[in-house]
């Protein structure tokens, strides 16, 4: 079948309560440690409003645009949309698997939480939490349907022919807002992807900047940018299944759909993503659909582990031989 790629199976069944103890190992990590004292061991860590801020671990920076909100254990940066919690910044700081950085967590001499600092923080956070899903809810009602409009022309640049599922929009919105002073770039035309968590509620947007009435991505360091709380949702490409494939990306995501009509797709924004995914119930298996390279496949490798510890049935898939992903598959770019 054309996009389909190589797969393999996975060996685990679904079980709500490995799903459960995978949860509460999260939680327990996020409530003993600060991720501020676990980013702080290896850069400078200083305030920034309600939250403390540090350069990015996941993109060269030189001014300091990654989040760190420890009530909640989780990070989220501004300038490359890198978001997750403090397992996952250890599993990526220090290349460890889930159960090695939880490992790590609790050998590092890291400081304890004081519980009533902690209520103090969370009750701040829930307000910057809500203020950003509130932001981007506010550019999706904005936001108008793809069909005729620059985004279904940059989807047609790319070979997407079908129609675009309503998940996927067309608006005019800010690259960047000043949080401290309310400022906002300029507006501009963009590919809006609604991002939904498990209960299928709006959290966060991925945007696609155009340029040339959509026919290419905006020539700019990052056309690419997530806005609201993206973690642990997805850009649903298909409804709820037993089965569901997952990829990095809305360009492979709409390349999978269109290839292998009758299943449903999902878009977790990155593969350092996949592993967060909070997936309905009726989910069981999930295909990991990554880049045909070492980097790509070292990254669904851990994620299929991250996820298959949770009890899921994980199968991964990737492009043939000499392709990179599944949409230069699709229009025949070779690597």
């Amino acid at each position: 079948m054309p996009g389909r790629g190589n797969s393999r199976s996975g060996d685990r069944r679904r079980d709500p309560a490995a799903d459960a103890e995978f949860r509460r190992l999260v939680e327990d990590a996020k409530a003993r440690h600060d991720i501020s004292a676990v980013v702080a061991r290896s850069r400078k860590v200083e305030r920034a409003g309600r939250a403390k801020r540090a350069v990015c671990a996941f993109h060269q920076e030189r001014s300091p645009s990654m989040q760190l909100y420890d009530s909640q254990g989780r990070y989220h940066c501004f300038g490359c949309g890198a978001d997750g919690d403090i397992v996952e910044y250890v599993m990526h700081v220090e290349r460890l698997d889930f159960k090695e950085a939880l490992r790590w967590l609790g050998a590092a001499d890291l400081p304890v939480v004081d519980p009533a600092q902690r209520a103090i923080a969370a009750a701040e956070d829930e307000v910057e939490r809500a203020e950003a899903i509130a932001e981007a809810r506010a550019i999706w009602d904005a936001a108008g349907p793809a069909a005729g409009s620059p985004a279904e022309v940059y989807a047609r640049s790319r070979g997407i022919t079908m129609s675009l599922p309503a998940t996927i929009r067309f608006g005019h919105c800010y690259r960047w807002r000043d949080r401290e002073t309310g400022e906002v770039g300029p507006s501009l035309p963009a590919l809006i992807g609604g991002v939904s968590d498990d209960q299928n509620r709006l959290v966060g947007l991925q945007r696609i900047f155009l340029r040339d009435g959509g026919k290419a991505k905006a020539a700019m360091k990052r056309a690419k940018l997530s806005l609201g709380r993206v973690r642990g949702g997805a850009l649903r490409l298909g409804p709820p299944a037993n089965e569901i494939i997952v990829c990095e990306g809305p360009e492979d995501g709409l390349t999978l759909a269109q290839e292998m009509p009758g299943r449903s797709v999902w878009v977790a924004l990155g593969t350092d993503m996949m592993p967060a995914l909070m997936l309905p119930p009726i989910v069981r298996t999930v295909v990991l659909a990554g880049d045909n390279d070492d980097a790509g496949r070292a990254a669904i490798d851990k994620a299929a582990r991250a996820l298959g510890e949770r009890g899921l049935d994980v199968r991964t898939m990737f492009p043939r031989i000499g392709f990179k992903d599944f949409n230069d598959q699709l229009r025949g770019i070779r690597q």
